[in-house]
């Protein structure tokens, strides 16, 4: 009898540690707030038409509140930058519809703003403050046309993300060798600065 008690009363001690849920301020909270980001990626695009997932591999700088650069290294080159609100694609002002939108929610990604997409996706949190998931569904008829949704995983800072499309292709890109300073240098200035 006593041991059944015993039993009971660590059952309830400990499930207030089971039953707790992960919330978004949460991990807004544990994020690192440097706000110059610098990564290398590998993403891998999974699509219907191809055996074989296609990879491309580069870096991406960001600094938070001004800009982000996304250079692809192979298999070939390319440098889009979203710099204060507007896309560039190698140099030129870029006019894709929705290519903007879609960069700026990156970026939001990226730098852990969470909260900032949460008018656009419903979002649901899991995991634990250092080993985190995002899973992100589209809240609106247009969004969902060209993402089914999305899930990025991380600890100090979002390491991958996942983006589903309306057709079942998908992606998933991961970061490495993630550095965090306070202050841009000037080369970095200089990434973002204006075409």
């Amino acid at each position: 009898m006593k041991r059944r008690a015993l039993q009971w009363m660590v059952t309830l001690t400990l499930l207030p540690l089971f039953a707790h849920a992960l919330t978004l301020a949460e991990i807004e909270q544990q994020l690192d707030p440097a706000p110059v980001l610098n990564a290398e990626f590998r993403q891998q695009q999974h699509l219907a038409m191809l055996s074989r997932p296609l990879v491309s591999t580069g870096s991406l700088l960001l600094i938070k509140g001004h800009g982000l650069q996304w250079q692809m290294k192979a298999p070939f080159t390319s440098d889009l930058k979203l710099i204060d609100g507007t896309l560039y694609s190698n140099g030129q002002a870029d006019s894709l519809p929705g290519g903007d939108a879609f960069s700026r929610r990156l970026m939001m990604v990226l730098s852990g703003d969470f909260s900032a997409l949460d008018n656009a996706f419903e979002i649901e949190a899991s995991g634990q403050p250092e080993q985190w998931t995002l899973t992100l569904e589209p809240r609106n008829a247009t969004l969902k046309k060209v993402l089914h949704g999305l899930s990025v995983s991380g600890g100090r800072t979002p390491e991958q993300f996942r983006l589903n499309y309306p057709n079942g292709d998908y992606s998933v890109t991961t970061l490495s060798n993630i550095q965090l300073t306070d202050t841009p240098t000037d080369d970095e200035e200089q990434r973002l600065a204006r075409p």
